[in-house]
């Protein structure tokens, strides 16, 4: 078993006749496998048509849906990507097409979620066959290069040079190290807590409890990951 299609998606199942179906916790469509979860360099793919893509920001579950895709990719090092099935300047609809552009720009650019446009299901289809097949010729990649991760890590330590005198940027960037931990997370919980021992002190209801947004907190999936991490011998 190499891909999973998620059993709600039954348009493009009967496209897929090779692909197997499960109630999946995250996504729609994973390709690249690893026992139960996507392998490391797998894709988390999320599916959405146009309306559906409107629908979603509209009531509130794209920036949850967005949430766990890139929670579950970052602990087990998938690739996180949206489907975006038809054209953005339809003519019905409540958003114009820069108004979703600035969405997807978003996606993109600040949270590193690969967006790829379709034209229809049957395209939706042939995309995936594809990226199965460059997947299972060499399951590295879709895996960022060496000189990416350098990159990175260039910054982190560029950024704590600079920013080695402040406690508060010493602290975010310990809490970091927990996978689903984001810079507004570790901000967030820094500034409830106003140190990184007393964040170590606290709870984990009380982490769960902390608000990064008006409508957003941290959550008790994060919470218990962190806690359990701070805490590995209790």
């Amino acid at each position: 078993m190499a891909w999973l299609c998620d059993t709600r998606e039954r348009d493009l199942i009967p496209k897929l006749p090779s692909i197997s179906t499960r109630n999946l916790p995250v996504g729609d469509i994973w390709i690249g496998l690893s026992g139960e979860n996507v392998a490391p360099g797998g894709i988390v793919a999320e599916r959405k048509t146009v309306a559906d893509l409107e629908a979603s920001i509209l009531d509130g579950r794209y920036r949850e849906q967005k949430a766990r895709l890139l929670t579950y990719c970052q602990q087990v090092g998938a690739r996180p990507l949206y489907i975006i099935e038809g054209q953005l300047d339809r003519i019905t609809g409540k958003f114009t097409e820069d108004v979703l552009r600035k969405f997807l720009n978003r996606l993109q650019l600040r949270y590193g979620v690969a967006v790829i446009q379709t034209d229809s299901l049957d395209s939706t289809a042939s995309l995936c066959r594809v990226l199965l097949e460059q997947w299972q010729k060499d399951p590295t990649t879709f895996q960022p290069e060496d000189g990416a991760q350098k990159e990175y890590s260039h910054t982190v330590s560029v950024s704590k040079r600079a920013n080695r005198e402040d406690p508060k940027a010493f602290a975010c960037l310990v809490l970091q190290q927990c996978p689903g931990v984001s810079a507004p997370i570790a901000s967030a919980l820094i500034e409830a807590f106003h140190s990184l021992e007393d964040t170590m002190k606290a709870s984990e209801s009380e982490m769960a409890n902390v608000k990064i947004t008006e409508k957003r907190r941290v959550g008790p999936a994060v919470a218990k990951r962190l806690y359990n991490l701070l805490h590995p011998y209790k």
